[in-house]
């Protein structure tokens, strides 16, 4: 067996290296831009920059479905991505797209080749639950390593997940994330801070997470240390990351749940740029290919920095207090124009929490809000938008 070992992994690593011409994504959208179900399928391409219309729809049940190994057809009434999809990842050489519902415990898989949808039955993907609405025990980052693995990661970044990509998948709790020493502080473990986003492969054996909050952590899989790298610049304000993609041109393509728009991340200093789609920009819970980032871009030695919330109004809003308490907070707004404001609120998936016009009165004052009952824990988005006068204020809060 050891005779034939580095056979196999040269095998998987010429494999995957020339997979790195993959001119396409998937992404997870809603069916209407700017939506917030994650169960449709589409396909971006790199190089026009088209979004397809919908390849797959998630929630069809009619749809056949088979167990994974025997191929056996199963009878279900529980739809491909039932309550959403938020991780997902490209194995080329198997041509499958694998991916696991928000809230239900199962491996699930596309083969692409036919379409086929297969549910690993028998072993659970994380933490041995079958459904959960625990935020932190939720996956949401999911990718194929440059080993032929594929691994996933709950939000809590207790359970870094490894599974085998060919036959029936056979999967593996590799246990918690470590926080490197020369973090400072800034834990991959932290809800406010590193729950979300989606991860990446290189070339080198390393994982790579970038979290909703834009937070930039390099795993390495063989001692599952996370090194905090820094903080993305150049993305908007409140631009929540949800997918990742490595390009055909070694740059990473991400997505928002958020907010719409497409932005290109060089890893040699972080930094985002917009990347312009010829029709619509479509909102998505997730991105996926066969590209593994090359090494040369591994460069960077970003420091760690505070991202900055800026208003592009001339006043502020602030939330206390943060983390909020028992479904409700004050609002406090500073030098706003008076007038009519819809106040919105969604989680980091792009979910609505809340949508609700208010008027405001006078420049400086605080405004009460409680929450409809039931919210999870995790990173929220507060934004304040005027009717009249365009001015627009976002902020981020957490329930814990």
């Amino acid at each position: 067996m050891k005779k034939i070992l580095p056979l196999l992994t040269l095998t998987v690593c010429t494999l995957l290296s020339q997979a790195q011409s993959d001119r396409f994504a998937y992404t997870i959208t809603d069916q209407q831009s700017g939506g917030s179900n994650w169960h449709f399928l589409r396909r971006i391409d790199l190089t026009g920059g088209f979004v397809t219309q919908s390849l797959y729809e998630g929630l069809n049940n009619q749809r056949p479905v088979f167990q994974a190994g025997s191929g056996k057809a199963t009878l279900t009434s529980d739809a491909p991505f039932q309550s959403g999809v938020a991780a997902m990842a490209l194995d080329p050489r198997t041509n499958r797209l694998f991916f696991t519902p928000m809230q239900i415990d199962q491996l699930r898989y596309i083969d692409l080749n036919n379409w086929k949808t297969y549910y690993v039955s028998g072993t659970p993907l994380a933490n041995n639950r079958t459904t959960t609405t625990d935020a932190g025990a939720m996956v949401t980052r999911m990718t194929i390593g440059n080993d032929g693995y594929g691994y996933a990661l709950t939000n809590d970044a207790r359970h870094l997940i490894r599974f085998t990509t060919g036959g029936l998948p056979v999967i593996e709790d590799l246990g918690s994330l470590v926080d490197d020493d020369a973090n400072n502080g800034q834990s991959v473990h932290l809800s406010c801070t590193s729950f979300g986003g989606d991860m990446i492969a290189d070339d080198k054996g390393n994982l790579y997470l970038m979290t909703s909050a834009q937070y930039i952590f390099r795993i390495n899989i063989a001692t599952k240390v996370a090194t905090h790298l820094g903080t993305i610049k150049g993305l908007p304000v409140g631009f929540s990351i949800n997918g990742m993609a490595v390009t055909d041109k070694n740059q990473i393509l991400v997505t928002s749940a958020v907010q719409p728009g497409y932005f290109l991340i060089d890893a040699a200093n972080w930094t985002a740029a917009a990347w312009p789609v010829k029709e619509t920009s479509w909102n998505g819970s997730d991105l996926a290919n066969g590209n593994v980032l090359r090494s040369q871009a591994n460069t960077a030695n970003a420091k760690p920095e505070t991202p900055q919330l800026l208003e592009t109004g001339k006043g502020s809003i602030s939330i206390y207090p943060n983390p909020i308490l028992n479904n409700q907070f004050q609002l406090r707004l500073r030098d706003l124009i008076p007038g009519g404001y819809q106040l919105e609120i969604t989680d980091m998936l792009g979910r609505q929490v809340m949508n609700q016009a208010v008027q405001i009165s006078l420049e400086n004052s605080t405004m009460p809000v409680v929450l409809p009952k039931g919210q999870t824990q995790g990173l929220y988005l507060i934004k304040l938008s005027g009717t009249e006068s365009r001015q627009s204020y976002q902020q981020k809060f957490l329930i814990q």
